[in-house]
């Protein structure tokens, strides 16, 4: 009897042990699990990507588009502003810009980029690349001008991107105004009215052989008294 009340003891703590472990296991996967629970209900910051420009981001094949947007101050005519990357390395790109029913087309060269902010008149940006560093080549830029855009300022406006060989996108591009700093000499000049008057049409400048009033040569008078004369 007594060896067998010894085996039960040792049996009864070894159990007891075994269940201490357990417990002191339990309740440190709950304290991690309560500590890092946030993790496992949202997304790792460092996986989400957040634009920090004014503009948009589009891609059309080979074309990357970045930080598109359009300058206008009365809502009418607007300049596109963006970078181009042609991450080809072969390949010379003819982009088209649509913006309502108006086409411009930008010459984007093989493995470079073109900054039309930069063609405006404006501020480069030379952090912009293709990538694995593709579009590294800076190529001249030109203006891009649509006069009858409907750009409202604060507005989204449609602008559809797309060359021969790929397949076009459209984008939603954000309308500032030359308020900002950065794009106050990128406003596009109003055209002016082709119903304006010239100053010979309103009559303000002499035409011809006319002279002022009250300056008619002698012959013109005596003319005139002749005239007269005759009908009395």
């Amino acid at each position: 009897m007594g060896a067998d009340r010894l085996v039960h003891i040792v049996i009864f703590r070894r159990n007891l042990l075994r269940a201490r472990v357990l417990v002191s296991v339990a309740v440190a996967a709950s304290i991690a699990l309560g500590a890092t629970g946030c993790e496992f209900m949202s997304p790792a910051h460092t996986k989400e990507i957040k634009q920090i420009t004014d503009g948009v981001n589009v891609t059309t094949g080979s074309i990357d588009i970045r930080n598109a947007l359009l300058i206008s101050d009365d809502g009418d005519g607007a300049r596109f502003l963006g970078t181009l990357v042609n991450t080809s390395g072969d390949d010379d790109v003819t982009l088209s810009i649509e913006v309502g029913g108006d086409t411009q087309t930008v010459q984007v060269p093989a493995n470079s980029r073109v900054d039309l902010a930069n063609a405006a008149g404006g501020t480069s940006d030379d952090s912009v690349q293709g990538s694995d560093g593709q579009g590294s080549q800076v190529a001249e830029g030109r203006d891009v001008l649509f006069d009858q855009a409907d750009a409202v300022p604060g507005s989204l406006v449609k602008v559809y991107f797309s060359y021969s060989g790929a397949e076009g996108v459209s984008a939603n591009v954000p309308v500032l105004t030359s308020a900002l700093e950065e794009y106050q000499t990128l406003a596009p000049t109003p055209t002016p009215s082709s119903t304006a008057t010239t100053p010979s049409e309103s009559g303000t400048e002499p035409t011809g052989d006319a002279t002022a009033p009250g300056t008619q040569s002698g012959d013109s008078q005596t003319d005139s008294s002749e005239g007269d004369s005759g009908t009395n």
